[in-house]
């Protein structure tokens, strides 16, 4: 794999223009799921970890894992307050890491963290990235695709960008599938509805946000499941694919890598 001449250049281009494929109306959803990130992003860190029990942190660890540790630059989108590049930056994998994402008031959240000075921190909506194509070695997504206003977009801005034999890893909550083989029958389900409820809640009364936190677990029931998300990454070209589960199937790390 290639690497670029200079440690942390990600060259930055105007946005190219994409084809048009749109499950719903893109700008109305991306305004949307703007001004509630924005609201929510003050409480954002705490609830994560609240939500999960503490179980966001390994989850992201072990994405990190799943990075070459020869990979140079490190793109991870709808990057948040930055928690996911800085653990793939801990684990020691990368040399630059870029962190985007289309919410400035998320982003503003990553100032003041161990090792943030050393994320570049890019205002940028995943659809339409200001980066050169082929220029990155890995990219991370983590909760992030099922924001996406057009999964099919952005999965072919994540092509573009990566470099031949470049990787993408996605940690998401994906809609349950109980066809899928080596879930825990009567476990998880009900597990995820629990938790959808708890997500419910405490949003209404730590987060101070009800809107947002019904938001987030209805977002897991529309989305895809798994099994359909590591089908679309092959029609865009992924191969070895790859679906690990996560906390008994609360989330999941899907991995692939374009030839």
């Amino acid at each position: 794999m290639s690497k670029p001449t200079r440690a942390g250049r990600f060259e930055q281009v105007h946005a190219r223009e994409q084809g048009a494929w749109t499950v719903r109306d893109p700008e109305q959803h991306g305004r949307t799921v703007q001004a509630m990130f924005a609201r929510i992003a003050g409480v954002y860190d705490f609830m994560n970890h609240l939500l999960s029990a503490g179980r966001d942190r390994a989850w992201r660890r072990n994405v990190a894992a799943r990075i070459d540790g020869d990979a140079w630059e490190i793109l991870d989108l709808c990057a948040g307050t930055g928690d996911l590049a800085l653990a793939c930056r801990a684990a020691g994998r990368g040399r630059a890491w870029l962190a985007a994402d289309f919410c400035p008031s998320m982003l503003r959240g990553a100032r003041g963290k161990k090792g943030a000075d050393q994320l570049q921190l890019l205002a940028a909506d995943a659809l339409a990235l200001p980066l050169r194509d082929h220029s990155v070695d890995a990219v991370t997504v983590g909760f992030g695709v099922r924001n996406f206003a057009d999964v099919r977009a952005g999965l072919g801005e994540i092509a573009r960008v990566l470099r031949p034999g470049g990787q993408l890893i996605v940690l998401e909550f994906f809609r349950d599938d109980p066809g899928a083989r080596g879930q825990l029958r009567g476990v998880a389900a009900p597990l995820r509805v629990a938790i959808a409820a708890m997500v419910r809640m405490l949003g209404r009364f730590v987060g101070r946000d009800g809107g947002a936190y019904a938001y987030l677990p209805a977002s897991m029931d529309q989305f895809l499941t798994a099994r359909e998300f590591r089908d679309l990454l092959a029609e865009y070209g992924f191969s070895d694919v790859d679906v690990e589960r996560q906390t008994l199937g609360i989330a999941h790390i899907i991995c692939g890598r374009l030839p």
